[in-house]
């Protein structure tokens, strides 16, 4: 009878557990490609502020998904290519574009559970 007890506890703690589990419902985010403060325009104060955050030096507001122009990693070269396409060179990168991030699906998160 005991153990009887002891799986219907259990199966109901694992179905409240189930139940529990919190399903993250992240909105659609957009970005202007190149606009690392996110003051809504890509202007020079945006490689200034890629050179201060790869310099460790405070920046007020910084967006590093913005920031990341052509999408290999933060680094020197998307300042770069902020300023060159500040100065009307081509630019195969479309920054200034808005990108939409779409949230995946089945995007779940379990709440902790010690063992």
């Amino acid at each position: 009878m005991k153990t009887i007890k002891k799986c219907i506890c259990c199966l109901l703690l694992i179905s409240v557990i189930v139940s529990a589990a919190v399903i993250t419902a992240a909105a659609a985010s957009s970005y202007k490609r190149g606009d690392a403060d996110s003051d809504g325009n890509v202007t020079i104060l945006d490689s200034t502020a890629i050179q201060r955050k790869l310099a460790d030096l405070s920046v007020a507001s910084f967006d590093e998904k913005a920031a990341d122009v052509d999408g290999d990693g933060l680094n020197i070269l998307d300042a770069t290519k902020i300023q060159r396409f500040l100065a009307d060179f081509s630019d195969p990168y479309n920054i200034g574009e808005v990108v939409t991030v779409q949230p995946t699906e089945n995007n779940y998160e379990l709440p902790f559970i010690p063992i």
